[in-house]
């Protein structure tokens, strides 16, 4: 089959399958014409390698365990065993994230703060000015003109 209709029947973009040959996933012939022709056993293949990505498998994981897949000596234990330690990767991820998380809605709340405090000083600093232009003072919370 044509790239296209490989493409069509995966779900897998041409761009995507032209990479995964670049990179020796997948392998194609060459008809006389110099278009790739894949074999009926890539559509399987290539739908192994999209799912494992949509797992987030890198590729290189990916190119280990394809061997094993295209020969069938790729147990159910060892596809087990592998995505139970994605799980355990996500895991590790969604806690540092989480952390990161916490981290910044607390630096948020201190910017928040420091932004008060800051409007804070500036309107005070507005009301003794004002105070100040109209030749008043304060005194025990009266004001009193300034001789």
């Amino acid at each position: 089959m044509k790239v296209s209709e490989l493409s069509r029947r995966s779900g897998v973009s041409v761009f995507r399958l032209r990479h995964y040959e670049s990179l020796g996933l997948i392998h194609a012939e060459r008809s006389s014409a110099g278009y790739r022709q894949f074999a009926e056993r890539t559509l399987r293949e290539v739908i192994f390698i999209a799912m494992s990505r949509d797992l987030g498998f890198p590729l290189r994981e990916i190119a280990d365990t394809l061997p094993r897949y295209r020969a069938g000596t790729l147990t159910f234990d060892q596809m087990i065993d592998v995505i139970e330690r994605r799980v355990a990767e996500v895991d590790r991820d969604m806690a540092a994230l989480g952390e990161t998380r916490r981290k910044l809605v607390e630096h948020v709340d201190w910017l928040a703060q420091r932004k008060r405090e800051s409007e804070a000083r500036r309107a005070q600093s507005k009301a003794s000015t004002a105070w100040g232009a109209a030749g008043l003072s304060k005194t025990k919370g009266k004001a009193k003109v300034r001789a």
